[in-house]
């Protein structure tokens, strides 16, 4: 099994993974000669009192969304949603994305985006928060590092442990992707601001802001966003003004929001294949693969769901 980086050791329960990446609150592994990857909430061994307590936070994140999973498993899956499989009191295993939309922009200088695969992005995470919200949820942490590319540079929104149904708190944030509120909920006026950050993002290919390093910048930062004073848009002349309307809240629905993307983008989006989901049959395999490993390791959560 691969080492994580750092000298200090990940609890994995499971043989025959490899690491893949660490998430806010859990972190990922690929089971070998797959496409299937699981995750688990992030717990050192050997852990001190406070990364204990820690632990036990995110293995109730990680629980908070398995049950977002199962709720949208009810329904016909969305293209540009990740791919769940099936999970257990302690794991989510899922379908196998292999990049990031955050890691696709730090290579933009060697390997550039055409507007038209921009456009693509942006709209396509717009389709996926305005059918989110048509089942009343709101991902709540929506940022580049947690939306996934498939093999065709396809979105696949992900990390859905900060997710609220409509009109509950808010209890974390990612600035500059959220805006400093007292006593936010989970809403369109809270969830378009992400979106407003993440087009700005997918535009400059920096965060809004630039970057920020130190504690001073990262207060200067903050104070700006409480303060209402955003990053110019006024350069781009196609998705500008689409930023500034969802920094400022103008949107009444993040379906107010796909609306406004569709009408500005109109033919300017790739043409191509779509962002594809797997076939039922094929689905099912994942499943007995998953089923099949959770046997294999002797686990009394081998009757996951």
């Amino acid at each position: 099994m691969a080492q994580h980086p750092s000298q200090r050791k990940l609890f994995n329960p499971f043989r025959g993974t490899e690491y893949l990446n660490r998430g806010g609150h859990g972190h990922i592994f690929r089971l070998v000669n797959t496409a299937i990857v699981v995750k688990i909430a992030h717990r050192i061994v050997k852990s001190t009192p406070a990364e204990e307590a820690r632990a036990t936070e995110n293995l109730e994140i990680l629980r908070r969304e398995r049950a977002l999973y199962e709720a949208l498993a009810a329904k016909p899956p969305h293209p540009n949603i990740v791919q769940y499989l099936l999970s257990t009191d302690i794991a989510i295993f899922m379908r196998f994305e292999p990049d990031t939309l955050e890691r696709r922009l730090s290579r933009r200088f060697v390997t550039p985006v055409p507007p038209e695969r921009q456009f693509r992005w942006i709209k396509e995470i717009a389709s996926a928060a305005s059918w989110l919200e048509s089942l009343d949820y709101f991902h709540g942490d929506l940022r580049p590092e947690n939306i996934f590319l498939d093999e065709t540079e396809h979105v696949k929104a992900c990390d859905f442990g900060r997710a609220r149904k409509r009109g509950c708190k808010i209890e974390v944030a990612t600035y500059p992707f959220y805006r400093p509120a007292k006593h936010a909920v989970a809403g369109p006026a809270h969830e378009q601001f992400a979106i407003g950050s993440c087009i700005y993002t997918i535009r400059t290919g920096e965060v809004p802001y630039g970057q920020w390093e130190t504690p001073e910048q990262f207060r200067d930062m903050y104070q700006a966003l409480g303060r209402g004073e955003y990053p110019p848009t006024e350069d781009d002349g196609v998705l500008g003004h689409i930023v500034s309307s969802c920094w400022h809240s103008s949107y009444g629905s993040m379906e107010d929001v796909e609306a406004a993307v569709e009408r500005v983008f109109g033919t300017l989006c790739e043409q191509g294949n779509p962002a594809a989901c797997l076939s039922l049959e094929e689905h099912d395999v994942c499943v007995r693969k998953c089923q099949e490993f959770l046997a294999q390791q002797g686990e009394e959560g081998a009757q996951g769901k």
